[in-house]
């Protein structure tokens, strides 16, 4: 229970009588102590200390203190007083400053704390007085926000760059398992850009290659065209003055010829996506790796053997392709693995500069390009001249031998073949060989496509039974030659 206030009579005096108890009226005033205590006349008496819950056993009765000892004691406690609230009052308005458009105090002594010792110190223990005048202080101000941060130092760009560096890549400050996780992420990305760069470059080879062969294309006269052939010769020698044609070269390839000389024909196979042109040099391999115009390009060019005469064609003319992987050039070729691949596109279209046949597919094989798949064998069906009409019907043996399935088109002495040969993947170097029979003087280019029947054991190279793991059946048999 709270004590009487009649109990603390220092604590209820009013300001005069505290003056007139310090310094009485009968006694000559100190100056000093009259103007201390005119300039506390307004200062707030300190707050009253909540009470205890428990309270501690009375201390014994002391003898009560002289008159004298009386004035010291307020007038420290005075003084004290005074001294906290200045303290106070400057410290806070030095310190910080209000804004009233954003109602937030903004320290302006922040820039300089970074100079400062950065270590937590100890608080100093405050005595009750200081805590009292620290919360009446507090009462009357506004309660201001937390401090901004520290002002974030700015990096060089070397400095970013290397920190970049570290973060991304194995250094010697890593440990072992984040060393190890760096270089599978490095090589991980790595990977996947040289995937993206493999796959757009090759994306836009097949681009290119699409808008080139559009271009070759539209170099052709067409056959409907209005004008008559002298008319389209004029016309073309008045642009081309200086080309020199061959004689009975057709008017629709003259503009392709005068692109490039080494222009031989076009072939075309209907219900496919191959209608290209056709180039001839002196080997079988300047165009591997070389466009119509001269350039390289991994797509090459179609190219007639150099062994043949593109302008009379002799017994058996071979024409090489790739196969690309976007259906391009010859890839085509690989839907005359089945039947069905050969009854949509059952002739093969194929014009020199001179005149335009037809060819009805024969036969198809698959074949090695390499003596070691075959037990030191190579199946020579690139042969242009057999010599007599008795070895040609021996190759013919050979090939009926050899090809997937039978056609019902049939071969006699005297006819001329087609050969086209492109890639296979059956095995490593594999060859794949469309042969066509050159359509006879009167006979009809259809051909009855329900007469195919699939050979039940065709043969093929050693290499294609040991990816299967079957046993070749032919392993012993008689290895023609031409």
């Amino acid at each position: 229970m709270p004590k009487d206030k009649k109990e603390r009579p220092e604590d209820m005096l009013s300001f005069d009588e505290l003056k007139d108890k310090v310094q009485p009226n009968d006694e000559e005033s100190d100056p000093e102590v009259a103007a201390l205590l005119d300039s506390l006349r307004d200062v707030a008496p300190p707050a009253e200390e909540a009470p205890k819950e428990e309270e501690k056993p009375a201390d014994p009765p002391k003898e009560a203190p002289s008159e004298e000892e009386n004035y010291k004691s307020i007038y420290n406690d005075v003084l004290r007083s005074v001294m906290q609230n200045t303290e106070t009052s400057e410290k806070t308005t030095r310190k910080s400053k209000f804004l009233s458009d954003e109602s937030q105090f903004v320290d302006v002594t922040d820039r300089y704390e970074s100079f400062a010792d950065l270590h937590a110190q100890p608080e100093p223990e405050k005595n009750p007085a200081e805590e009292t005048a620290s919360a009446e202080a507090g009462d009357t101000a506004t309660e201001s926000p937390e401090a901004p941060e520290e002002e974030k130092q700015y990096r060089t760009f070397n400095e970013i760059f290397k920190s970049g560096l570290r973060k991304i890549f194995p250094n010697k400050h890593d440990t072992v398992g984040e060393g190890i996780r760096k270089a599978i992420a490095d090589l991980s990305v790595i990977a996947l850009v040289a995937c993206g760069i493999y796959f757009g470059v090759y994306a836009y080879q097949s681009h290119a290659a699409k808008a080139q062969q559009a271009e070759i294309e539209g170099q052709i006269i067409s056959d409907d065209t209005a004008s008559s052939e002298s008319d389209m010769w004029a016309q073309f020698f008045a642009q081309y003055p200086n080309i020199q044609l061959p004689d009975g070269m057709m008017a629709k390839y003259a503009y392709l010829y005068a692109i490039n000389q080494d222009l031989v024909g076009w072939i075309k196979i209907p219900n496919s996506i191959i209608d290209v042109q056709v180039v001839q040099t002196t080997d079988n391999t300047s165009y591997l790796k070389k466009d119509f115009y001269g350039n390289y390009s991994r797509y090459g060019c179609p190219y007639m053997d150099y062994r043949n005469d593109p302008k009379y064609l002799g017994k058996n003319t071979i024409i090489y392709g790739h196969h690309m992987s976007d259906g391009l050039v010859f890839a085509d070729l690989t839907k005359y693995k089945t039947i069905e691949g050969f009854q949509e596109s059952p002739v093969i279209q194929f014009d020199t500069l001179f005149r335009s046949y037809t060819f009805k597919v024969y036969a198809v094989i698959i074949t090695n390009s390499r003596a070691e798949d075959d037990n030191d064998y190579i199946f020579n069906y690139a042969v242009t001249d057999f010599g007599s009409d008795e070895a040609f019907m021996e190759y013919i043996a050979a090939l009926d031998e050899r090809k997937l399935y039978t056609t019902g088109v049939d071969i006699q002495p005297d006819d001329k073949l087609l050969t086209l040969q492109t890639c296979t993947y059956e095995f490593s170097d594999a060859r794949l060989v469309v042969i066509g029979r050159m359509v006879r003087d009167g006979e009809s280019t259809s051909v009855d496509t329900s007469l195919a029947v699939e050979n039940p054991s065709p043969r093929y190279p050693q290499a294609w039974y040991d990816k299967k793991g079957q046993t070749n059946p032919y392993a012993d048999a008689e290895k023609w030659m031409p």
